[in-house]
């Protein structure tokens, strides 16, 4: 007879509490440096090229450097050590990237600094997921995580309508100010989250979970796992080819200022915001994959609105961009959503780390090919413009995204009796 683990449900309940306490401290960092960075790639004139190199391959930089987290773990025996560790050192590296970033002028120190940031972010999801895997009832995740979602937007919003009012505010003055401040903000905000780290429970008798073996051979278990991580990594591809240029789009082509882009950015979140509660109850109710399925085929034509939208008057561009805004926050964030319950739905609590750290790989990858490719494309030594008749190449762009996520939808999600 199995001995059933003893859980330590009062020490669970707290932790859980906690965790909700520190990602919100989390959401402030991201909202106030991370929603950014796109537009300090802006204030320091870079191509767009150069803006799809930063935004992608330190993701796939990252997405090579966290296949040590499982080395680190087997290290540290302790999945709160590493996040502690890594979280602090990450910190280390927000005014590094703002220095490399103002007052060297060195693109590739930049790349370096910012592909150390997200090495050490990434690196911290594997055990983090290990982690809160154990701590949540199966019965329960997908309403603890949508109300835990709803309380760390509200504050990720909250910090991304500030930021954006600093900059916006230093935009006539030295805009160099602004940065400062907002990068400020983060490394505080980091420094919380690693106070609430620390008060966290971390079960003691989990260590073997990451030493389990899963059937490694042609079995149901791994079949799935392997359609999963193939189509969560090809939807990441056709995302990501263009979704590095929309800060540039923006800013250069639609001509938002920074408050209009804050306004932008976070009054769009509101609706992804407050439809968390709803996604968890959904997919709780239904099922990961209708709901997988459903949101991922209006993420997929969601390109097509942002061509039409540059065709409208001037007038329209900003409340024409914040409906298109919002109902992108709405279909990703419940897309996230039952992605992560479905990951958990075939781990099992088993060798998690390992498992997500793969799929961390292969998303890393694929985000920085697609990356890759929409930056060339728009290369002036491409010249698509004159190739294909279309008056704006990130147009042409755009609809080479939305054509590639609809053959993903196609091949994965078409049949409602399929799986992944």
């Amino acid at each position: 007879m199995v001995q059933r683990r003893k859980r330590h449900s009062q020490a669970i309940r707290s932790s859980l509490k906690i965790s909700t306490v520190e990602g919100s401290w989390w959401a402030v960092m991201y909202g106030a440096v991370e929603t950014y960075f796109g537009a300090f790639f802006e204030y320091l004139k870079y191509t767009s090229f150069e803006i799809s190199i930063l935004s992608t391959f330190p993701i796939f930089f990252g997405a090579l450097f966290q296949n040590m987290t499982g080395w680190f773990y087997d290290i540290l025996r302790s999945r709160k050590k590493l996040l502690i560790i890594l979280k602090s050192i990450q910190t280390i590296t927000i005014p590094l990237i703002f220095f490399a970033g103002y007052s060297s002028g060195n693109y590739f120190l930049l790349l370096c600094f910012i592909c150390a940031y997200y090495a050490l972010a990434m690196s911290q999801m594997s055990p983090w997921t290990s982690w809160m895997g154990y701590l949540v009832p199966g019965r329960l995740r997908g309403r603890y995580f949508g109300n835990r979602s709803q309380v760390v937007r509200i504050f990720m919003l909250i910090s991304s309508l500030l930021a954006g009012a600093i900059l916006n505010s230093f935009k006539d003055s030295n805009l160099f100010n602004g940065f400062a401040l907002i990068f400020c903000i983060g490394i505080i905000a980091n420094f919380g989250c690693i106070f609430y780290l620390k008060r966290q429970y971390e079960p003691e008798d989990t260590v073997d979970d990451e030493e389990s073996k899963v059937d490694d051979s042609a079995g149901t278990l791994t079949g799935k796992l392997k359609r999963f991580i193939t189509y969560d990594s090809l939807s990441e591809f056709s995302f990501h080819v263009s979704g590095p240029l929309m800060m540039v789009y923006w800013l250069r082509d639609l001509q938002f200022n920074y408050i209009e882009l804050a306004i932008l950015i976070n009054v769009s979140q509101i609706l992804g915001l407050f439809s968390m509660r709803y996604w968890g109850k959904r997919i709780d109710s239904t099922g990961s994959y209708n709901a997988i399925r459903f949101t991922s085929f209006w993420i997929a034509i969601f390109p097509l609105f942002w061509v039409g939208l540059f065709y409208l008057p001037k007038e329209l561009s900003l409340p024409g961009a914040i409906v298109i805004a919002s109902m992108a926050s709405l279909m990703f964030s419940g897309r996230a959503l039952a992605l992560d319950n479905r990951l958990y739905e075939h781990m099992e609590n088993k060798k998690m780390i390992k498992v997500t750290s793969k799929r961390i790989f292969f998303r890393g990858l694929s985000i920085f090919i697609g990356g890759l490719i929409g930056g060339i494309l728009t290369r002036e030594e491409i010249n698509l413009v004159s190739i294909t008749y279309i008056d704006n190449v990130i147009h042409f762009v755009m609809i080479f995204s939305a054509i590639l996520r609809l053959i993903v939808w196609g091949v994965f999600l078409r049949s409602r009796n399929s799986q992944i």
